[in-house]
């Protein structure tokens, strides 16, 4: 079976200490990002 995603990150991505000053509820954010391959 084909994977329908691809994983553009391995790892989650945490705000930078800047962000988290400006916007303290970033803290807990983890970003993860994937590109759909196929329909």
């Amino acid at each position: 079976k084909k994977s329908i995603v691809k994983v553009i990150t391995k790892k989650p991505l945490t705000p930078s200490d800047e962000e988290i000053k400006l916007n303290p509820r970033s803290r807990s954010a983890k970003m993860r990002v994937a590109e759909k391959t196929q329909d």
